[in-house]
């Protein structure tokens, strides 16, 4: 900076990488701040099926990565959808990322997000083809905070995700299979039950 000061655009470029960097700062913050209290879902009649699309719509294209979307007609549930889109946001970010880690070959890389209502639950499911987890990390560091399978993940997104879904009284089930994939099922009340 010292000796290129008088450069306009060298001024411009650094501080635009330090506006991106104090951003990125300010998001860690955030979502590690998030972490000492439970969520408090600000719950609305939804429709889940426009929050996934929506949250879908923001992502990125990933080039070999197919987003499959299979949305069947559901009831309102009563939820908060910035809350809700975060967790699909979330489980479909890492899918992608477990598709990329798999190696698959161009167009072979599949992400699946379904919707369906089974009797009074609604049920998202995330599935990939990517590398999948092995049991041991499922069961003891998958929803732990600061626990990841990615060099770069702070391993808090799966931790948020679960505490939102417990606290619009759902639950989340994982089936994993090192080398083959996973299946992220989250199971919500349907319409204002609890």
């Amino acid at each position: 900076l010292p000796v290129h000061f008088d450069d306009p655009e060298f001024r411009q470029d650094a501080l635009r990488s330090i506006g991106n960097t104090a951003w990125r700062i300010d998001e860690m913050i955030q979502r590690l701040s998030a972490l000492r209290r439970q969520p408090e879902p600000r719950r609305v009649a939804s429709d889940l099926n426009r929050l996934v699309s929506e949250a879908l719509a923001r992502l990125p294209a990933v080039p070999g990565v197919e987003v499959v979307q299979d949305l069947q007609p559901l009831p309102p549930v009563m939820v908060d959808p910035e809350q809700l889109q975060s967790v699909v946001t979330n489980f479909v970010m890492n899918a992608r990322e477990a598709v990329a880690a798999a190696g698959r070959a161009a167009g072979q890389g599949r992400v699946e997000v379904t919707t369906v209502q089974r009797g009074d639950r609604i049920v998202l499911a995330v599935s990939d083809n990517g590398c999948g987890m092995s049991p041991a990390f499922v069961r003891d560091s998958l929803f732990r905070p600061f626990q990841s399978t990615k060099s770069k993940g702070l391993g808090i997104g799966m931790f948020q995700s679960k505490m939102i879904v417990e606290a619009h009284g759902g639950a989340i089930q994982v089936e994993s299979e090192a080398g083959a994939g996973t299946r992220f099922r989250v199971s919500l009340p349907a319409g204002d039950a609890r």
